[in-house]
């Protein structure tokens, strides 16, 4: 009897120990990734601050009002659209392709590239800063986005515009395209 407590006792294994990067509930706590995400959290916050003088800048120089767009930045407000317009217009929906005209611009205003393709709404092939802009706009209006490096071309940039890098768009809805080809030109 002895012998058996003494076997099952010895049997007993202790649980294997949980990996240094890995935390009881699982997740990873790297502080190399912990502290680039404080850095990325930083940025973020000055280009929010950066793009909100602009705004008010541009306000004052010009009389443009700005609306802060729900992804951040900002975005100008269209002056007055005919009430038959806005009653009758289409705006871009999900998935529709429509043909759309942005220029990328530095905050000084100069011009970085000027793009005219067909996209498909909000799938991810323009920037966030325009997609968000297009959800009311109207065929043939043209609006000002003053876009925070994350909604613009992010951490990684393109190849025209660094990363980290805020940015102004000049954005032109054109019309809605009805077939199902699709392209895109630059």
């Amino acid at each position: 009897m002895i012998l058996c407590v003494l076997v099952i006792a010895g049997c007993h294994r202790t649980a294997p120990q949980q990996p240094s990067q890995r935390s009881s509930n699982g997740t990873i706590e790297d502080s190399a990734t912990l502290a680039l995400m404080e850095v990325n959290k930083r940025l973020a916050n000055e280009a929010d601050k950066t793009l909100l003088h602009m705004a008010d800048s541009l306000h004052e120089a010009t009389g443009t009002e700005f609306a802060q767009l729900s992804s951040g930045g900002w975005k100008s407000r269209r002056d007055s659209l005919s009430r038959e317009k806005s009653l009758y217009a289409e705006t871009p929906q999900l998935k529709e392709k429509w043909r759309v005209r942005f220029k990328t611009l530095r905050l000084d205003g100069s011009l970085i590239s000027d793009t005219e393709g067909i996209y498909a709404i909000k799938t991810f092939d323009l920037p966030l800063a325009i997609e968000d802009a297009l959800d009311d706009m109207y065929p043939g209006e043209t609006a000002l986005v003053l876009a925070p490096w994350y909604t613009a071309y992010g951490i990684h940039g393109n190849e025209h515009v660094p990363g980290y890098e805020n940015v102004m768009f000049e954005v032109t809805l054109g019309e809605k395209i009805a077939d199902s080809a699709f392209t895109k030109k630059e």
